[in-house]
């Protein structure tokens, strides 16, 4: 079975500081452990090499028979353990009525030219239950080897206080920091945890609801911020596709109703003469086109939402605009419209939906103004400092109201019915669309009175 986790981020957090903290002390520990049992073996060993040497002295000033002075009766007090090994073979105790005879001795190796070589090394008790010793042997000329120990049971008990001690402050600390970290974290998350419960209601359908921000200069207050933005910008976004398809609907539903319509007469057999079978044929195919032009434009709308970059090439748009503005004299004769372009003009773009944008704008001049008003196309290009591409239609028209020009661009938005034709409310959208697919830019002004000017900027071709 795989460790359970906690799930949550609080417990995740605390325990990584946990974790974190834990490694810390411990190596803390280890540290101060280390240098103190380094520090009271340095001390035990000077102050048995300083026994060694004094010792050392007195037998080689003693008599031969051995018999040593006070001096080195005193140094060898309880704690030190000293013993000489004549070279026949014999064993003296230096100083025997000084230790406690129920002391376990160390435990000497054997042969002792192993600890000779070695210096100072540590062993254990010759019996059970004794202490280890640090010990130390030294040959004599003349009077054999001096072995010089003593027991390790303070140095021992005082590592072993301290290892008490460091676990217990160890635990301690960690105990305190758990509660304090779990305090901490519980007070910082709230809002997290406030935000996550509006989520979960928005998820469940309050679409008017907003998750609860914290201060706006941490970070989950700016989590809380940008969450609210967001939820802000796809409300607006589904508010802005609904209304998109209720328009869409009601589009489509006149001329459906109008081919319906044409429909439920020929079954009720009011279409009789070869005159009102014409007529009702021509409607129903004025319907049916306008219907293709809305699906068209839709579907267009939908594509460069959706893949706006698809068959870029190079293309020269000032022959665009001559194309479109040939067309738009034949569907208008009475129309006057006058064209000036500059070389240099190619733009990376669609070939086919740049066409749209002039045809659009022209066909709005057509629709918005009155019949012979004077329009005005232009394509120039920004200079050598600047690689853009301009393409400005400007005439002398009524102008568009102030309060209409923020949603000139909105889809399916017609700001004077009365003067809108046929059209479906998407020319400008398309405009903006394929504008903004191809990196460019798009503006309209125009005050009443002072006719209409659109400019759309593109980048040329580098």
């Amino acid at each position: 079975m795989s460790p359970v986790r906690p799930r949550s981020l609080r417990g995740r957090l605390l325990l990584a500081l946990l974790g974190l903290v834990a490694v810390a002390l411990i190596a803390l520990d280890a540290v101060v452990y280390t240098a103190l049992s380094h520090d009271l073996m340095h001390r035990t060993d000077v102050t048995l090499r300083a026994v060694r040497q004094r010792v050392t002295q007195q037998l080689r000033q003693a008599e031969p028979d051995g018999k040593l002075g006070n001096d080195v009766r005193l140094l060898g007090a309880s704690e030190f353990y000293l013993q000489l090994r004549r070279t026949d073979g014999t064993v003296r105790d230096l100083v025997p009525q000084l230790r406690d005879p129920e002391d376990a001795a160390p435990r000497v190796p054997d042969p002792l030219s192993e600890v000779r070589g070695a210096g100072l090394s540590t062993v254990g008790p010759a019996a059970a239950g004794g202490p280890d010793y640090r010990l130390l042997v030294q040959r004599v000329p003349g009077r054999g080897t001096l072995i010089a120990a003593t027991p390790l049971d303070q140095v021992q008990g005082t590592l072993r206080q301290v290892l008490i001690v460091e676990a217990a402050a160890t635990g301690g600390v960690l105990v305190l920091l758990a509660a304090a970290g779990l305090w901490v974290l519980r007070r910082g998350l709230r809002p997290l945890e406030a935000m996550a419960r509006d989520a979960d209601a928005i998820a469940s359908g309050d679409r008017a609801g907003q998750v609860a921000p914290a201060a706006d200069d941490t970070e989950v207050g700016r989590l809380g911020l940008a969450l609210n933005t967001m939820l802000a910008v796809e409300r607006t976004t589904q508010d802005r596709l609904r209304s998109f398809v209720a328009d869409a609907s009601h589009e489509l539903r006149t001329p459906v109703t109008a081919v319906l319509g044409y429909a439920d007469l020929y079954e009720q057999g009011a279409v009789v003469t070869a005159a009102q079978r014409a007529r009702v044929m021509h409607g129903i195919t004025t319907e049916a086109l306008r219907m293709k032009r809305l699906v068209d434009d839709l579907l267009l709308l939908a594509r460069l939402d959706g893949a706006p970059a698809r068959g870029r090439s190079a293309v020269d748009l000032s022959e665009i605009v001559r194309d479109a503005v040939a067309a738009a004299r034949v569907v208008d004769p009475r129309g006057s419209v006058s064209l000036r372009t500059d070389d240099g003009t190619t733009v990376h773009g669609d070939a086919e939906q740049l066409r749209r944008v002039v045809d659009n704008l022209l066909a709005n001049v057509r629709n918005h103004t009155p019949p012979g008003t004077p329009a005005r196309v232009s394509v120039t290009t920004g200079g050598p400092a600047v690689a853009r591409v301009t393409l400005t239609v400007a005439d002398d028209g009524p102008g568009i109201p102030e309060e209409t020009l923020p949603r000139v661009f909105d889809r399916f938005y017609r700001g004077d019915p009365a003067h809108s034709g046929d059209g479906s409310g998407l020319g400008l959208a398309i405009v903006a669309a394929v504008a903004h697919a191809h990196g460019g830019t798009v503006d309209i002004g125009g005050a009443p009175g002072e006719g209409t000017r659109v400019t759309v900027g593109l980048p040329a071709q580098s």
